[in-house]
């Protein structure tokens, strides 16, 4: 077998076995989330705002703004289990002994993390959301939201453009890259590494623009002064979608040479 070789049997064996080694986990943060959602957006309905002053939309946009933080915050520390399954030297040892390839067990992993694990959560936002419509409606709650609208209006806002998906894509896609560099709490790790990275490169842009002076920045921006947004949004967007599946591909490299034998500088 090809240590790179892909078979869709394989694969959708491998994912299967996944999936019921980790059912318990699965149903515990399924449920875990579910209370949790519904205790936000209940505390929100019912502490926060008095709905008898016709406050009930902004009561329930709180409340959904609090879940999808949690949401995107949980998104992220998902995203940094790529090696979940194999911190200790038995895990290791098991993963290995799958009858799978490396693109196959690193595939599996990924969607395990990257799209299961946020799709459960999805399922308990939505599960919690509607618990809270029901309490309001046994409360007697006449401006009763779901929120979604709101939700969509609120944030449609803020992410008109493909630029911020593509930027939201490419801030997971680091996360998935640390789960592989870090071996030990890795959700932690890459978070001071990108607050770290984010403060040198804003002092070093600093810098920069001082040398470079003001009036020159200037002069350099007007040359682009007749490019459009959209042109602007499509070329910002390919830039960070470029350096996404960079990361993913990196992450992918790493974790075939680093799951037997840790580094002696990294993967902590």
């Amino acid at each position: 077998m090809k240590t790179n070789a892909f078979d869709p049997r394989r694969f959708w064996q491998t994912l299967k076995w996944t999936v019921l080694t980790e059912k318990k986990s699965i149903l515990t943060a399924f449920a875990a989330f579910l209370v949790a959602f519904l205790a936000i957006q209940l505390f929100s309905c019912f502490t926060i705002f008095d709905l008898t002053q016709e406050l009930g939309s902004e009561a329930t946009m709180a409340g959904m703004a609090v879940c999808l933080a949690v949401f995107s915050f949980m998104h992220s520390y998902y995203a940094s289990g790529l090696l979940g399954n194999a911190r200790t030297s038995r895990q290791r040892a098991t993963a290995l002994m799958l009858p799978a390839s490396n693109l196959e067990r690193y595939s599996v992993r990924f969607i395990y993390c990257c799209l299961i694990m946020p799709l459960l959560l999805l399922v308990a936002f939505f599960g919690a959301t509607a618990l809270r419509v029901l309490f309001e409606l046994l409360a007697g709650h006449g401006d009763i939201h779901w929120g979604f609208g709101l939700m969509k209006y609120h944030f449609g806002s803020n992410f008109d453009s493909w630029m911020s998906y593509a930027f939201i894509i490419w801030s997971l896609s680091l996360y998935v890259l640390g789960g592989v560099f870090f071996r030990a709490r890795p959700f932690v790790w890459t978070s001071i590494t990108i607050f770290a990275g984010s403060l040198l490169l804003t002092t070093l842009m600093f810098y920069i623009g001082t040398l470079i002076g003001e009036d020159n920045i200037k002069s350099f921006l007007m040359r682009f002064r007749d490019v459009t947004f959209e042109a602007f949004d499509l070329t910002v967007s390919l830039v960070f979608l470029a350096f996404t599946v960079f990361n993913v591909w990196l992450s992918y490299w790493l974790y075939c040479r680093l799951q037997v034998v840790q580094h002696k500088w990294f993967n902590l």
